[in-house]
Order: structure tokens, then sequence, then C-alpha cells
């Protein structure tokens, strides 16, 4: 897209050089550091496309804006469907307050968005975002609530029958590309978890280490799941299994967290998939959203469809 003038600020896309000016930013807005090095795995690891965002620029020539798009592979009903995560929708302190087309909070957002809908016109763009920036981009029309994100937990029990249980898996078995083609039918939307992707959002993460888990019933791999450990919890990051098989994983992950002295199971997982299993359910901060401003996905489908865990989000 080219550069646009309005008011005080110039907005254009992403260069090269700008990832200093943009983790600056970063650690003025969120109050925590970004290293380059985790800005280029984010926004360039995928391997997809160059980094997607859209920046502001005030008369100084200093960075006061930015909205990016991480650059994914998604699944509807059978087909590949390029998906987009929006995250890193940030203003200055010292360039907010403005409205309509001069709030440079809604104007990165949707010329973002009015990039990736040329590009890829049937493209879909989620985010999550916290209560406050969703209703800032539902007021610009941009953002439309899937549903609050609730996280699921239970309490560890006494639960040491012999099945199911787990072993420790390879990120690079091939296994895992034969699980997702065989699983992936079952999906009707949600993001390609492949090997190819399990290696870049877990394995190759600049910062964080994860655990890949096989599930296993009588010698039987039934799904996998990335965990890690955060102080007395077992946080499931991300899983894949049948959803007949969603008791029996969370059994055997129950097991696991039980054999390392931890108190609780955690996941993050749909309506739909959630309520099938027992366990208490809380609500979080962060609103699972439907980009809409250009692209065509309705939120009444998503929210039916769409298949996401924590590692959907880039903060876990």
């Amino acid at each position: 897209m080219s550069p646009s003038h309005h008011s005080d600020y110039q907005t254009r896309d992403y260069r090269p050089g700008d990832e200093t000016a943009i983790t600056e930013l970063f650690s003025i807005v969120f109050g925590r550091c970004l290293p380059e090095t985790h800005w280029r795995w984010k926004y360039t690891g995928s391997g997809l496309t160059s980094p997607l965002a859209r920046l502001a620029f005030d008369r100084d020539g200093r960075l006061v804006g930015h909205a990016g798009a991480i650059a994914l592979r998604g699944w509807r009903e059978g087909r590949p469907l390029p998906f987009f995560q929006i995250c890193d929708v940030m203003v200055h302190p010292a360039a907010r307050g403005q409205l309509g087309q001069r709030n440079l909070f809604t104007r990165l957002a949707r010329e973002l968005l009015e990039e990736i809908a040329q590009r890829w016109p049937e493209a879909f763009a989620y985010g999550f975002p916290g209560q406050r920036p969703f209703r800032l981009g539902a007021y610009a029309g941009v953002y439309e609530a899937v549903e609050q994100t609730v996280c699921w937990s239970r309490p560890v029990g006494k639960r040491w029958l012999p099945l199911p249980g787990t072993r420790a898996l390879d990120w690079n078995d091939d296994w895992l590309d034969a699980f997702w083609t065989e699983q992936a039918s079952a999906l009707p939307l949600a993001l390609v978890r492949d090997r190819a992707y399990l290696n870049w959002r877990y394995a190759c993460h600049p910062h964080r280490c994860y655990q890949l888990l096989g599930l296993q019933l009588a010698r039987r791999r039934f799904g996998w799941a990335v965990v890690q450990p955060v102080e007395n919890r077992l946080r499931v990051v991300d899983m894949l299994v049948a959803r007949r098989w969603l008791k029996l994983a969370l059994r055997a992950l129950d097991r696991v967290a039980g054999a390392s002295g931890m108190q609780t199971v955690e996941i993050w997982l749909p309506s739909g998939w959630r309520e099938t299993v027992d366990g208490t359910l809380a609500p979080t901060e962060v609103v699972t959203t439907n980009m809409v401003w250009r692209l065509p996905l309705d939120t009444a489908t998503v929210r039916k469809t769409l298949y996401y865990t924590m590692g959907d989000l880039d903060i876990f």
C-alpha cells in the first residue's frame, strides 16, 4: 500500500530496518521488552511473506503507531486458506485521542486490513486483544467479538489409572504431518497444525521452552499436546486430538502434571469443546476477535467453526 498523509501523521508499510523503532515503541506502549530477535522470529519465521505491518510517523519522522500481522497457513473446509493474526496494534501515548479517521488506532488497523484484503481477498484475519483495545477496534468497525476467551482448569486428582499415557515426541517426527492430514477434515476453520508449524511456533521460539507429548492408548497414538509448566500449573499451550478423545487426552495430561508435582492442568479451548469435559471455566480478559474490515468471513461463521488454543496467540 502506498504512503498516506492525513493530519499530522504519515502512514506507510514496513520497510527493512524499521524493527528497531518498532521494538522501542513496543516497550513504551506495553511496558516490556520485545527483543529484535523475537520480532524477527514472530514476523518472518513462518517464511510466508515479508513482514506485514502498517506504521505511522509524526512530522519529525518518529514512529508513533504500528499495526502488525503474522502470516500463517490456515485451513477452511478442506482447503488451504491464508490466516493472519493481527497483533501489536499500538499508538504512542502522545499520539492518542483523535476521533474518527484522525484516530491512529482506527486508521492503522483499517489500512492494514485493506492491504490484506487486496492481496489475499479470501483471507481470514483474527486476533486476541484485551478488553480495552477490543472496544477501540469495535468502535472503529474493525473488530467483532467471536467470544470472550475462557480458561478451562481442573485440579490434579488421584486418578492413577494405567491408561492413557504420554510419550515425548521429536518436533521432526513424520507422524505429525500424517496426523494433521487425518484430523484436518474434522476442523472446519483452524491453523494448519503440522510439523512445519510446530517447529516454527514452538521448537524455534527464541525465548520459551515447550515440550511436545504424544498421547497414547494401548500403544496407539491418538493425539499430541504442547505443554509448559508454569509455577504449580501444567499449561497446555496447544493440542490436536479428535473431539471424542478430549477427555482421555486431559486425563493423560493430568497424570503428567501429577507426576511432576503440579496442582492444576489448564487449557484454552473454543466453545463446543470445553463444555464436553468436567472442570472450572474462568473468563479471561482476552477477546477472541474476527477482523471484519473489508474481509469476507462473517463472525457468526467464525464463532461456529474456529478451533483455537493458547498457541494461536503470540503471548504464550
